[in-house]
């Protein structure tokens, strides 16, 4: 069986909006099998926050001004499996995330769940070197987008 160690991390987060904004949730890296990514072999947080009043960052910023960003620098280290071209066992390296906000319209609060790049897979063969991944995400509530720009890298150690 051939293995790939990776490190993931999760660099960064940019607001582009033009107003704050304020994601809740987590964000994860995953190992997962290839043919069937809902059986996890390996799961880490990258980002949890489950509660709103708490700060979103280690800097205790509740929330991300627009335009700016947050940087992160979260690494998780996960191990990749392949056992050939034909195992069901074969896994793959998947970038998954839940994540809903808030956007307020005329004095109303709305929850609003942050959709986009859906879970980022990476096969196996797929994983060489240093990877740069920038994932959007957006929150939408009628004409109201609400956009994050989540700045990933994949290292490959061994």
């Amino acid at each position: 069986m051939a293995t790939k160690t990776v490190d993931v991390t999760l660099a960064s987060i940019k607001n582009t909006n033009h107003f704050g904004a304020s994601p809740v949730g987590v964000i994860n890296a995953k190992t997962v099998r290839a043919i069937d990514d809902e059986e996890v072999f390996q799961n880490e947080n990258l980002y949890l926050r489950l509660d709103r009043n708490k700060p979103m960052h280690s800097s205790g910023a509740t929330f991300i001004p627009a335009g700016k960003s947050l940087t992160y620098n979260v690494t998780k280290r996960l191990t990749v499996s392949h056992e050939g071209l034909d195992s069901t066992e074969n896994q793959m390296l998947m970038l998954a995330y839940d994540l809903t906000d808030t956007i307020v319209v005329s004095g109303q609060a709305h929850e609003v769940i942050y959709q986009g790049s859906f879970n980022h897979t990476i096969h196996f063969d797929d994983i060489i070197g240093f990877q740069a991944i920038t994932l959007d995400y957006n929150a939408i509530h009628f004409d109201i987008v609400a956009k994050i720009l989540v700045n990933y890298t994949v290292d490959l150690v061994s």
